[in-house]
């Protein structure tokens, strides 16, 4: 069974995801730069096949791996490394994660698939792996992947995690972009920032605009013009002149929507393209960047 498909972007840059995504509930992907020294892996998207010996199909470089924030759906092949990287505000989420065990992860699989896939999944086939304790190196704003030929740059986007990073490849003018702004920006799950605070992110972000061309996210590709849209469509909210929009979610309850989206679709109605959900109690209010340590 064949877990994974590729597809090369630009110089020795890859988008990769499961090759059976029309299966899952929605896309993912995730990136492979590879530099003369090390290759870099952006996200590791479920956990559903050995990542780590696809790359090695990829690239003969050493990979390291990097998260763009800690979600399940982009740490959750991360247990087939011995380490990863990843934004010092949200490690405390990935550590967090129950114990699960590869089989488990293996008949999550099975549920999305048919009968005819269903007997190719074997949780012992080394297509999985038990999700256990692994080395965390923290990184934060500004610091550098210097890969030899290339440097990839760390820019911090707190708002769908208080650590969301963007990685900028100024070699090939890509924004690695993660969920940290897209059309289904999450400001509504345990930990998001408000959404003054995003706000003033994205507009952080747009201080970087000119250096890339193209924002590959973790579910969707977009030009950098998206950051405005999310600007202007963050401060509707905060000026509670958007069109609070409320629908069922992804996880299958009333959300509140800054944008209006087309009957039964995800686009929005208006025809932009970013939008995002939003706890109406968590509109307004300052990031504490402080840790408190228990």
């Amino acid at each position: 069974m064949e877990y994974f498909k590729s597809e090369k972007i630009a110089d020795g840059s890859y988008k990769i995801e499961n090759a059976f995504s029309d299966k899952l509930p929605f896309n993912v992907y995730c990136y492979l730069v590879v530099g003369e020294k090390y290759a870099l892996l952006i996200d590791s998207m479920f956990g559903f096949g050995d990542l780590k010996a696809y790359c090695e199909t990829l690239t003969d470089k050493p990979v390291k791996l990097v998260n763009t924030h800690a979600h399940g759906d982009h740490f959750g092949g991360n247990y087939h490394f011995d380490s990863c990287y990843m934004h010092y505000r949200d490690i405390k989420f990935f550590l967090a994660v129950p114990e699960m065990s590869k089989a488990q992860i293996a008949d999550g699989l099975k549920a999305f698939m048919g009968d005819e896939y269903k007997e190719l999944i074997d949780a012992d086939d080394g297509n999985f792996a038990d999700v256990h304790n692994m080395k965390v190196y923290p990184i934060g704003d500004g610091d550098v992947f210097d890969l030899g030929g290339r440097k990839i740059e760390v820019v911090e986007v707190g708002g769908h995690t208080p650590g969301s990073v963007v990685l900028i490849d100024d070699k090939t003018r890509i924004a690695y972009a993660g969920d940290a702004c897209n059309g289904n920006t999450l400001l509504d799950l345990d930990g998001c920032l408000t959404v003054s605070a995003y706000r003033e992110n994205l507009i952080r972000l747009k201080s970087y605009q000119d250096r890339f061309d193209m924002m590959y996210g973790g579910h969707e590709i977009f030009d950098p013009t998206i950051i405005d849209e999310g600007i202007e469509t963050a401060q509707r909210v905060i000026d509670g002149t958007d069109d609070k929009y409320v629908a069922k979610g992804i996880m299958g309850t009333d959300t509140h929507y800054a944008a209006a989206k087309v009957e039964g679709g995800y686009e929005r109605a208006d025809g932009k393209r970013f939008n995002m959900t939003y706890i109406p109690a968590r509109i307004v209010g300052e990031d504490d960047r402080r840790q408190v340590i228990k």
